[in-house]
């Protein structure tokens, strides 16, 4: 059973920290925060860098500010733009424009977090600098991982 205090407590070491990653792998937001930390690949022995702390959704969210969505869920599936007989790997879906553009104000613009909530039933919001608020909210009754908070060298937790 998901224990939503414990999530509440993992997720409370992001606060004061700076969001500093917005990007995805397939139809999974990630979101970063903190500094970068690197780490070896267990099968291929690779080095890796990435964001101390991150936020992997696969369910429903959105980044708000001033009570507007720059950035959602949705957007991952938007139609890519480009032309036609263009390369597919060279086309950009609505989500890595909006992902561009985050990631660019927040290099210009620290952004820390200010607060945490986890609910009961999977649901959180955080709560940054400038009313910028990334929510998500699970929407299946199905077993399956709708998002992860992870530290990178220390607990992951899943809802």
């Amino acid at each position: 059973m998901f224990d939503h205090v414990k999530a509440g407590e993992a997720f409370s070491r992001l606060n004061g920290v700076r969001f500093v990653e917005v990007g995805r792998i397939g139809g999974m937001a990630i979101l970063g925060f903190g500094d970068t930390v690197s780490w070896e690949l267990e099968i291929s022995g690779r080095i890796v860098e990435g964001a101390e702390f991150a936020l992997h959704i696969g369910c429903p969210f959105r980044i708000l500010q001033a009570s507007r969505i720059v950035l959602g869920s949705d957007d991952i599936d938007d139609t890519p733009s480009g032309g036609q007989g263009e390369d597919p790997s060279d086309v950009l879906r609505g989500y890595d424009r909006g992902a561009r553009n985050l990631e660019g104000f927040l290099t210009q613009s620290p952004i820390h977090v200010v607060s945490v909530r986890v609910t009961e039933i999977g649901d959180f919001s955080v709560e940054l600098e400038h009313g910028i608020r990334i929510e998500a909210f699970p929407t299946s009754a199905k077993i399956d991982e709708s998002w992860r908070f992870l530290a990178r060298f220390g607990e992951h937790v899943v809802f």
